[in-house]
């Protein structure tokens, strides 16, 4: 069974179509983060080679996914609402290769990842995931810290200009929290793709790493914090 964690903020339309592929659970807002990005599934959890880990404190959503049979771990990182105690799941895995600004990482998810093996780097974005969109093995980020960091680690990497992406609140989100994998060889966004100015290099990016990008509406990309996808 496939689960797809979800803002609980996510238009139905989007809820609709995601649930072609498999159940969306909306995640509840988490008290202990920021609002608007405390129901943003990349600042709730993280999923690492098919282990899901949540913030210990919250109950909320260690509930609700105990209530579907969803395994996971707890972080015991310190969370609050200004950075970097925001950050400690905003992290990812591709290629063999955990992404992290790892000071501020849960301690829990890194010592799991190089328990199986994984080579740990380190960069400067502490919203790491927020800011990478991953297409099969590969990353599209306008980040240049998380793009140097990939190419030096033989990850293919795609540098896209900052910007043109919506948020609720804040001045402008990231390509990661407006993205994620659908199913194998399929990455969605939430929005348009073709509104963003750099598209067609998105688009080609995407085709060279034998993935498909599917616009799940109209009008400009949205952040509302990506999906954490479970397969159980």
């Amino acid at each position: 069974m496939t689960y797809f964690l979800a803002n609980c903020k996510l238009p139905t339309s989007y809820v609709q179509k995601i649930s072609e592929y498999g159940k969306v659970i909306l995640l509840p807002e988490f008290e202990a983060l920021e609002s608007p990005v405390n129901a943003h599934p990349d600042m709730l959890a993280v999923n690492v080679c098919g282990k899901l880990f949540i913030h210990k404190e919250n109950t909320k959503l260690a509930s609700l996914l105990s209530s579907y049979g969803i395994t996971f771990c707890a972080s015991n990182a310190e969370v609050g609402k200004k950075y970097p105690n925001d950050v400690s799941l905003n992290l990812f895995e591709v290629k063999k290769v955990l992404f992290s600004c790892v000071k501020h990482a849960s301690k829990e998810v890194v010592s799991y990842a190089k328990d199986l093996g994984l080579e740990t780097v380190n960069v400067k974005q502490g919203y790491t995931k927020c800011s990478s969109m991953i297409l099969g093995e590969g990353i599209v980020t306008a980040d240049t810290s998380i793009y140097g960091a990939a190419l030096l680690h033989g990850v293919p990497a795609l540098l896209i200009c900052p910007g043109h992406i919506d948020i609720e609140k804040y001045n402008t989100g990231f390509i990661g929290g407006a993205s994620f994998e659908l199913c194998h060889g399929k990455t969605a966004v939430f929005g348009d793709i073709s509104t963003h100015p750099e598209h067609e290099k998105i688009l080609e990016f995407a085709k060279e790493q034998g993935c498909e990008i599917v616009s799940l509406g109209e009008g400009n990309l949205f952040d509302y914090g990506g999906i954490v996808r479970v397969d159980t």
